[in-house]
C-alpha cells in the first residue's frame, strides 16, 4: 500500500510528503527550548516557531533535491518519490534531528553536492561539473569541516565514471577550497582569524561518545534505520551484476557515498544532528532497495511499523512535558 503509493510522482504523493514532514517536525515547536539542543547561533527563544518553520522549509527543499537525484538517475525508479519518502524517514527518526541546527543548512548543500556527483556520468563539461561538486562540498564543510575528507569521494566517483583527465581532479580541490578562501579572508580582515581556526581544528577531534542518544526511542529508531539500510546495501551489492553499466556506476557511487559519510560522522566529534548527513546516501540506497522489492505485503507492514515508531518518538515527549 505505502510502497505502491510512492512508486508514482503526482501531486497527491507530494502533498503526502509535506504532511509527513509536518507531522514529524512540528512537535519541536511545543517542546521547551531548554530541553532541546537548538543551534545557539540562531536560537530565538521567543520565535521558536519561526526557527522551526525555516528548518522545515529547508528540509522540504532538500527532500526534493534528494528525490531528483534518485529519480533522474534511475536508482529508485524514473518517476517515484521513494528517495524523498525514505529521506524523510531516515532524517526524522531520532527526535534530535528534527530541530534547527547548522546541519539543516549543510544537508541542503550536501544534496546539491550529490546532484553534481551523479552528473559526472553524462557531463560534457566534466571540469566545470567537478568544480561545482567541489564548491558544494566546500560550502558543506563550512557547517561541518570534516566533510573536507569527502574530496576522496569526489576522486573515487570520477574513477568510477572512468574520467581519465587530470584536470577534473584538480578543479574539485579548487572548488572545495574557494568558500574557505573567502571566509578566512573575511575573518582575517576583521582580525577574527584565530577564532575561526580554533573552531576549524576542534571539529577534527575524534569522537569520544559513540552513542549520543538520550531517549530509548531514539536508540531503537536509529538501530532500525541502520539495519534497514544495511539490508538495502547487501541487496544492492547482490544485484549489481544484473544492472546495466549506467545504473551499476550510480549504485557503486551511492554505496561509497554511504561509506565515506559514515566514516566522517562516526570518527569525528559532532552533535547527533550530524546524522542528517547519513540520511541522504541512506535514502538513495533505501529507495533503490524498496523499489525493487517483491514481497510488498511484509515490506508495507514494516514501513508502517517504522512510521508508527517515529510518530510515537515525536509525540510522547509532549505528554511528559504536559
Amino acid at each position: 500500500m505505502i510502497i505502491r503509493f510512492f512508486r508514482s510522482s503526482y501531486h497527491t504523493q507530494l502533498f503526502a510528503l509535506v504532511l509527513v514532514i509536518l507531522l514529524f517536525w512540528l512537535p519541536e515547536i511545543f517542546v521547551p527550548a531548554g530541553s532541546t539542543a537548538v543551534w545557539e547561533v540562531v536560537s530565538l527563544p521567543n520565535l521558536l516557531w519561526l526557527q522551526q518553520l525555516v528548518a522545515i522549509i529547508l528540509f522540504f527543499f532538500t527532500t526534493l533535491f534528494v528525490n531528483h537525484v534518485g529519480s533522474k538517475h534511475r536508482l529508485s525508479g524514473r518517476n517515484s518519490y521513494f528517495a524523498a519518502f525514505f529521506f524523510i524517514l531516515a532524517g526524522s527518526a531520532p527526535g534530535s534531528l528534527t530541530q534547527m541546527s547548522p546541519y539543516i543548512f549543510g544537508i541542503f548543500f550536501f544534496a546539491l553536492f550529490y546532484q553534481k556527483i551523479f552528473d559526472f556520468q553524462a557531463s560534457t563539461k566534466i571540469i566545470t561539473t567537478a568544480f561545482d561538486a567541489g564548491l558544494s562540498l566546500g560550502i558543506v564543510s563550512l557547517f561541518y569541516p570534516p566533510a573536507l575528507f569527502l574530496l576522496l569521494f569526489i576522486w573515487l566517483a570520477l574513477l568510477t565514471y572512468q574520467v581519465d583527465e587530470w584536470r577534473p581532479y584538480f578543479t574539485g580541490i579548487v572548488g572545495m577550497l574557494l568558500p574557505w578562501f573567502f571566509i578566512l579572508s573575511g575573518f582575517f580582515w576583521f582580525d577574527k582569524l584565530p577564532e575561526v581556526l580554533q573552531y576549524f581544528l576542534q571539529a577534527f577531534h575524534f569522537r569520544e561518545i559513540w552513542f549520543p542518544f538520550t531517549r530509548n526511542f531514539d536508540v531503537i529508531l536509529f538501530t532500525i534505520t541502520a539495519l534497514t539500510t544495511l539490508t538495502g546495501v547487501f541487496s544492492l551489492l547482490g544485484k549489481l551484476s544484473s544492472f546495466n553499466i549506467s545504473l551499476r556506476q550510480h549504485s557503486v557511487v551511492s554505496l561509497w557515498g554511504l561509506v565515506f559519510s559514515s566514516l566522517i560522522v562516526f570518527l569525528f566529534a559532532a552533535p547527533v544532528q550530524a546524522l542528517l548527513l547519513l540520511a541522504l546516501p541512506a535514502s538513495l540506497i533505501l529507495g533503490a532497495f524498496f523499489s525493487r522489492i517483491k514481497r510488498l505485503r511484509w515490506a508495507n507492514l514494516f514501513v508502517l511499523f517504522w512510521i508508527l515508531l517515529i510518530f510515537l518518538n515525536h509525540y510522547l515527549p509532549l505528554f511528559h512535558v504536559a
